[in-house]
């Protein structure tokens, strides 16, 4: 038997917090009109490891992702989230608006992006979550 809580952690203690509970995340990013992440994880594979350790616990990743709601599902049990938001395979982060549409292109963290490539990505998802425009002024 498998129990979910709307449980939030870090883990390291300080920093981004991560929750657990999907419907939970969409209800708090529409409360705090925040952009929601999420990412789909197989949680017992290097990959999700090696992005927890190389990317995620990163002080230039967690600067960008600590004014967001993140929320961390494991990809074999949450289909309904994983057809709503297009996701196919694991190892899968998306970036929602706070209404929890699914905006921007989702990208594949398999292999583990670099640190840089995944900030940039990150910067604009959350732009784009925010109505932002990253183009340069003309």
């Amino acid at each position: 038997m498998i129990v979910l809580a709307s449980a939030a952690f870090s883990a390291v203690g300080c920093g981004p917090v991560w929750y657990l509970d999907p419907d939970f995340g969409e209800r708090l990013a529409a409360e705090k009109n925040k952009p929601m992440l999420i990412y789909f994880k197989v949680w017992d594979s290097s990959l999700h490891r090696n992005m927890k350790l190389e990317v995620l616990e990163n002080s230039a990743v967690k600067r960008e992702l600590v004014d967001m709601v993140n929320v961390e599902l494991e990809f074999a049990y949450f289909a309904e989230q994983r057809q709503k938001y297009g996701v196919q395979r694991p190892q899968v982060c998306v970036v929602c608006n706070s209404r929890g549409e699914r905006v921007s292109t989702p990208i594949s963290v398999n292999p583990v992006p670099s640190v840089e490539v995944f900030v940039e990505w990150l910067r604009k998802a959350k732009a784009e979550a925010l109505g932002v425009s990253t183009q340069p002024a003309s």
